[in-house]
């Protein structure tokens, strides 16, 4: 295969044998049936994504730096995988049938991996402060490249003795756009006062190979919100997300199954 290819293929009469089975030790796929192969031998080093999502058929790729052995193996996965090629290897490239259906339409496409996401967040100087415990803060933002991406954000504000303070934390679109984004954030001692406060603010997206992120802390402003709209709010807004990782780390569920 080369740089750029689609690759379409009848597997329906491909087979199996106790080899794949031995090649797929350190994988784990459920199984390996219509196996077929391919050969990569990228001239510069260069990080590239097989896909096979297009096939009618469940499968995945097995991949391996020359000649395959369950050592050789460098990565695998349903779906799509991400190789980091070096200069002058060869690597050899089993997909399979990840199921009981014995093949079909494959359709292969080997093409450069995006490069890593760019992110960017800003907040803005002035939040409002609500009866009933929240305060909301607001900001811009701006992603591209990421297949995940999710802000967190942490408000503290001292008021006499008492020291408030939440978070939050929601997925956000990373469609290298400029976005505003807005967050709603409940004391959990039901207070937020009009006055000075501290915003911390973090964003993170992570793409195939790698995951970025900005963070940005700044003194806010809370105004008391119009009285139409000091509305209590029950609560706390925290949210926990899983951390994201690279989804070259995570791609699909073989490895460890």
């Amino acid at each position: 295969m080369h740089l750029g290819d689609r690759v379409v293929q009848n597997t329906s009469e491909a087979t199996t044998n106790a080899q794949d089975e031995a090649l797929n030790a350190n994988c784990g796929a459920p199984a390996t049936n219509a196996s077929v192969w391919y050969k990569y031998s990228p001239h510069v080093d260069r990080n590239v994504v097989l896909d096979a999502t297009a096939s009618s058929y469940s499968g995945g790729m097995l991949v391996f730096r020359g000649t395959p052995t369950a050592g050789s193996l460098v990565t695998c996965g349903p779906g799509t995988v991400v190789l980091r090629a070096r200069a002058g290897k060869t690597y050899n490239i089993m997909v399979i049938s990840d199921t009981n259906v014995i093949g079909g339409k494959l359709v292969l496409t080997l093409k450069k991996a995006p490069p890593p996401p760019g992110v960017r967040v800003s907040v803005a100087r002035r939040g409002v402060a609500f009866r009933g415990g929240a305060a909301r803060i607001h900001g811009t933002y701006f992603c591209n490249h990421g297949e995940f991406a999710a802000l967190s954000s942490h408000l503290f504000q001292l008021a006499g003795r008492l020291k408030i303070q939440a978070e939050s934390e929601k997925r956000i679109q990373c469609d290298a756009r400029r976005h505003r984004w807005s967050v709603r954030l409940v004391s959990p001692i039901g207070t937020y006062a009009r006055g000075h406060a501290v915003a911390r603010v973090r964003i993170i997206a992570c793409g195939l190979l790698a995951c970025r992120h900005d963070t940005t802390r700044r003194h806010v402003f809370l105004v008391r919100a119009p009285r139409a709209q000091r509305q209590p709010l029950l609560s706390p807004s925290t949210t926990r997300m899983e951390r994201p990782r690279p989804l070259v780390e995570r791609q699909g569920h073989w490895p460890g199954s």
